[in-house]
């Protein structure tokens, strides 16, 4: 049978726990005590002085960072506001055009309906007939045709009338 003393080793390999009193303590370290030092002090005190200095000056740059940092983040912000409204106007705008563009067409063709009825409610034989018959007009001879070459455009503008 094993003593009682192996079976705590064996238990303290696997666990670290230990019984007993053969505990081992801890060491606490003293503190080092120094003597005051008046230098020593005042040197510490300047470099904690130097350190808030220090501390001051970033927590300002922080600010300043902080709010060019935030004035950006709300110009961008307006930017892309702005940019959206016109997106949505555009859109609006385009439905708009769509929507003016199907009247145009359907009063384009409901006008050349309009015009073919009218074309085809003409007649041409009662109309010649009455300016031969009732008015005398008849067809001019070749010597009365007066013919332009304009070169410029496609039509004439006449400010005088032509002498024969």
């Amino acid at each position: 049978m094993e003593s009682r003393r192996t079976v705590n080793n064996r238990i303290n390999r696997y666990t670290g726990y230990q019984y007993g009193s053969a505990v081992r303590k801890l060491e606490t370290a003293a503190p080092e005590v120094r003597p005051y030092n008046p230098a020593r002090h005042e040197e510490q005190e300047q470099e904690r002085r130097l350190r808030r200095r220090e501390i001051r000056r970033n927590n300002r740059i922080n600010l300043i960072y902080t709010t060019v940092l935030a004035l950006c983040a709300t110009a961008v912000f307006a930017i892309c506001y702005q940019y959206l409204n016109l997106q949505a106007d555009i859109k609006a705008n385009n439905a708009t055009v769509v929507e003016l563009q199907n009247q145009l067409n359907s009063i384009k063709a409901e006008n050349n309906s309009h015009e073919a009825e009218i074309n085809a409610s003409i007649d041409y034989n009662a109309i010649y007939d009455t300016a031969v018959n009732e008015l005398g007009m008849v067809y001019p001879n070749r010597s009365q045709v007066i013919n332009y070459d304009s070169k410029e455009s496609e039509y004439v503008k006449q400010y005088k009338d032509i002498a024969d």
